[in-house]
Formats: C-alpha cells, structure tokens, sequence
C-alpha cells in the first residue's frame, strides 16, 4: 500500500538546529508528492502565521497542523479550530500565579489575533519568543486579554518540566492537558487536542487510512501523532526516552536531512 499522506514535526525533526532544511532536495520531494497524491503535513506547535515562512518561494500544497493540533489551515483558510473558553483561561492564568514551580516561567497565550505575554519587549527573551510567535504582544496582564486561546505557551530556563506538567495534569485533570513540548517548556492545550487529533481529521478528511500515513516526530508531544502513522519515525537526535517509545528511528539527524532521506524512500 503506498503513502498518501506525509506529516511531519517542525523543530528538532524537519528543521536543523540552525532552522532550516535543505530546500532543493525538498522541493523535489515536494513535487514527486504531488504527483503521487501525496498531502504534505506540517505538525507543530508552533503558531500558524510562524509556518509558512520556512517555505517561502517553493510550490505544492503543505497543510498546517498547528497549535498542536488545535488549528488546522488549508489552503489559507482555517477549516478547524478547537479554542480554551475564557472561564478555564482565567482559572488557569490565576492557579498558575500561587504556584511555586511556575514562579520563574516565561507564559505566553497563543491566539487567533496574536499571541501575548507579560514579557516586557526589552527583555532578551521577548525577541526569542517573537521569533516563534508572529504579532507578538505585551499586555500588563493576562488576565485581561479577550482573544481565542488555542494554546498556552509556558516555558523555563532549565529544561526539566516533568514536575510542571504533572502539576498541571493533575490540578486540571479534565480541563486542560499539558504536554512537554521539547527546549524546557510545556504546552497547554484542551484535554482531547494534540498532533494526533489534528491528523485524525485530515485523515478523514481525505479518506487516508492509517496504512497510508507516515510521520516524524521528535518530542513528547509527537507521540500520539506517530501511533496515528503505520510508518512513524523518531528522530535519530531525540532524546532517549523518546525513542525508546517506537520501533522506527530515522538513519539520519535533523542536521542531516532525516526526513527528507526517509521521504525519499518511501516515494521511489
């Protein structure tokens, strides 16, 4: 049976560490899909205006799984959104404010206008997260902005959250779920959203059985996404606990081109 549908994680999988893959090699890769009617799928949990600048200047069609799933857009137009109703928002933004482990957290909601945070813009790490998060915005508060949430973005400067997302996942068990989202941060995101359920859709959506799907990924918030893959592949660089959960491993690293080597296996 042959492949139909290619979905892939963004940073630490597709991308090198330096942000960028080699766009050549892709855009061919990226024609032969089209050809073969394959749909091309980037999954990340990165905000949706962030995505598309990585493939500037290259044709076929690449659908967006963003917000972890949350937003999907295709053809630039959304065609799913799962968004955090304002009461838990607030409750989480309040919770979040007594407890201890999140005293030194960077927070940031990732919306449907843009994302904002309580970052000041002189701050170093204000420009670092504008990188990842177009229209970046400083409010005084959290508490008062009135956007659709898809996400809560909350980060650290050392990287072992596994106490946080536990802490999360028990207080708002039910209500919101977080998820390690690689670099030292969580992300949070309503209880049945992740890659997986965004890729569920899609699958759906162009009668692509789970035989027909392969996918990449690198991080705890991948998994789900890769058991919705016959064919899902860990990075050769994550982290060994990660790999340790599949049984397929790409030859190659994100610096060299992992996904594309394995892509171009499956396409000949």
């Amino acid at each position: 049976m042959s492949i139909k549908l290619i979905a892939t994680d963004m940073d630490g999988t597709f991308l090198s560490d330096h942000n960028d893959f080699d766009h050549a090699w892709f855009q061919r890769l990226l024609t032969k899909m089209q050809e073969q009617g394959v749909h091309f799928v980037v999954a990340s949990g990165n905000q949706y205006p962030h995505l598309p600048q990585y493939f500037t200047g290259l044709t076929g069609e690449i659908t967006y799984l963003a917000e972890d799933g949350a937003h999907i857009v295709l053809n630039e137009q959304t065609i799913s959104e799962d968004v955090i109703p304002q009461p838990v928002l607030n409750e989480f933004v309040q919770w979040m404010r007594s407890q201890p482990l999140f005293k030194n957290a960077w927070i940031l909601l990732s919306g449907r206008k843009a994302a904002w945070t309580e970052i000041l813009p002189t701050a170093k790490r204000f420009k670092k997260s504008s990188y990842f998060y177009g229209n970046l915005t400083h409010v005084m508060d959290l508490a008062e902005v009135t956007d659709v949430i898809y996400k809560v973005d909350i980060t650290w400067p050392s990287f072992d959250v596994s106490k946080q997302e536990a802490l999360v996942n028990t207080a708002f068990a039910g209500k919101l779920r977080a998820t390690s989202s690689g670099f030292g941060g969580i992300d949070v995101i309503l209880p049945h959203v992740n890659k997986a359920y965004g890729l569920a859709k899609l699958q759906e959506r162009w009668q692509v059985s789970r035989d027909e799907t392969l996918a990449f990924g690198d991080s705890g918030n991948d998994m789900e996404m890769l058991q919705k893959a016959k064919y899902g592949y860990v990075m050769k660089n994550a982290p060994e606990s990660v790999r340790q959960q599949v049984s397929l491993i790409t030859p190659l690293t994100n610096n060299d081109n992992g996904v594309l080597a394995v892509i171009e296996d499956f396409l000949k």
